[in-house]
């Protein structure tokens, strides 16, 4: 990577020096614009940008057609990592508190390179006034769902509430949260599966939500704190967690093994 790295410096140099350059870049996203058009978006000169789009021009990045300006195809490509680069660093940045404690160890490094999907989640964190707040709005959103999937390192109380509720649910729990589970009469619209793998989280997906917690850093299970999103994306996010650990989990032989 680092001989990579060498061979490309002077292009990455190229596009994160300018500030315009990158503007121009992330207003032609939208689709090809007249100069009029892009001054009023990147709110600066024409001969400013216009030096710029000379300088992506020449490395092959915009073209002009007639009087409009747009990506060429690798242009796209480019700036829509540029676009991935940015979101990313806005998610880190909004939620820098909560991931510098936190272990992502057990998160492929594939969901952690899409990390920008989270763009936008909301941190729920518990206040001296109500320590369960972020624990009652997750269990309830879990309550009033049609369906429920639980990737999990840890039991939640609600577990047995859950599964007593009819509520179709797939659950996928470490070996020891599985042995917590206390057995339930009607196992119809249940699915447990155990994992050997070591769930360093807990992620439960809804029909129109998800919400991740972690463990600490020091390796104790924070309660206290979940991301929770109705955003299409960061739920798309949240099942490619979930069919990254499904695909390598068994159904233990003391229970039921049904289909949801």
């Amino acid at each position: 990577m680092l001989e990579a790295f060498t061979e490309v410096r002077k292009d990455i140099k190229f596009l994160f020096s300018s500030e315009i350059r990158l503007r121009v870049l992330m207003a032609l996203m939208d689709g090809p614009m007249e100069l009029s058009k892009m001054r009023s978006i990147i709110k600066s000169s024409s001969s400013t940008i216009l030096h710029a789009i000379y300088q992506l021009e020449d490395k092959g990045l915009v073209c002009r057609v007639n009087r409009k300006y747009e990506l060429s195809s690798t242009g796209r490509i480019i700036s829509l990592k540029v676009q991935g680069i940015i979101r990313t660093i806005s998610v880190i940045r909004e939620l820098s508190d909560f991931l510098l404690d936190h272990d992502l160890g057990s998160i492929p490094e594939s969901l952690l390179y899409s990390i920008e999907s989270l763009e936008g989640v909301s941190l729920l964190e518990a206040k001296p006034e109500n320590l369960t707040e972020p624990y009652e709005v997750v269990t309830k959103n879990v309550m009033n769902s049609g369906r429920v999937w639980i990737l999990s390192g840890v039991h939640h109380p609600f577990y047995g509430d859950l599964l007593k509720a009819g509520i179709k649910t797939e659950m996928i729990l470490s070996e020891n949260v599985v042995d917590a589970i206390e057995p339930v009469e009607n196992t119809e619209n249940v699915k447990i599966s155990t994992i050997d793998s070591e769930l360093r989280f807990s992620l439960i997906i809804t029909e129109t939500a998800m919400a991740l917690s972690l463990f600490m850093s020091d390796g104790l299970y924070d309660p206290a704190r979940f991301l929770f999103s109705r955003d299409e994306e960061a739920v798309g996010w949240a099942w490619k967690l979930f069919k990254h650990f499904r695909d390598m989990a068994e159904a233990p032989a003391d229970k039921d093994d049904c289909e949801v």
